[in-house]
């Protein structure tokens, strides 16, 4: 982490240690979760409020934005993947944004692309129907309408997490959040907006969305020099 990056860090979480500071953080919060035009999931809980806030603070963004952009699955939140790609075009180590190519000669497959700014290095990662049936993640219905556009979202999110985590502190897409949905579980989207995935059915993995987030963790760790 760069010094710049440590005294922001160290800023954003200054209130936490400032009685003043707090209090008017929490004045805030109360004020947002009595406003309607958040999320209904926000209203009336000042204490969530408070917490999307200090993200907010964390990613340097407008909080509005943040609220309309997080989802909070069994309490853990998660950001929509457009969001993750707009913040990773604007903050991530890329020349220029990032960008899809498609190819069907074997079924669908979508690749994200990027370049690293700092060494010019092209780096890419794909996702296919394949990879998404293995990983149970055409139990959603929306793969069946929109297979090209969840395949964007499900490459540039895996890109990235590789790539640039620190865009998003350690958060996960909507997506994401599928996949370590446990068995037979009922997972909802408590957030209405910005919804990519349908998750008001059952979500019933049989350990294969483990295996290939293991295999993609394993390959990662191969490639990386330590």
């Amino acid at each position: 982490m760069t010094e710049s990056n440590l005294v922001h860090s160290e800023n954003s979480t200054a209130f936490l240690t400032d009685k003043t500071a707090f209090a008017h953080t929490a004045q805030v919060a109360n004020y947002f979760s009595k406003s309607k035009m958040i999320p209904e999931v926000f209203h009336n809980k000042p204490e969530d409020c408070l917490v999307v806030l200090m993200m907010a603070q964390q990613l340097e963004v407008n909080p509005l934005l943040c609220f309309q952009n997080m989802n909070v699955i069994h309490g853990r939140p998660s950001f929509s993947s457009a969001f993750a790609i707009g913040l990773a075009n604007k903050r991530g180590p890329f020349k220029g944004p990032l960008r899809w190519t498609t190819d069907t000669s074997k079924g669908l497959k979508v690749t994200c692309h990027a370049v690293i700014e700092s060494t010019d290095e092209a780096i890419e990662i794909s996702a296919d129907m394949e990879m998404a049936q293995r990983a149970g993640w055409t139990k959603n219905k929306i793969y069946q309408s929109i297979p090209e556009q969840m395949l964007r979202y499900r490459s540039a999110t895996m890109l990235i997490r590789l790539y640039c985590p620190e865009v998003l502190c350690g958060l996960h897409s909507v997506d994401e959040i599928i996949d370590i949905t446990p068995n037979n579980q009922t997972a909802k989207v408590s957030n209405g907006i910005n919804k990519e995935v349908d998750l008001s059915t059952k979500i019933d993995n049989t350990g294969k969305s483990d295996s290939v987030i293991d295999s993609i963790n394993a390959s990662i760790s191969e490639s990386v020099d330590v």
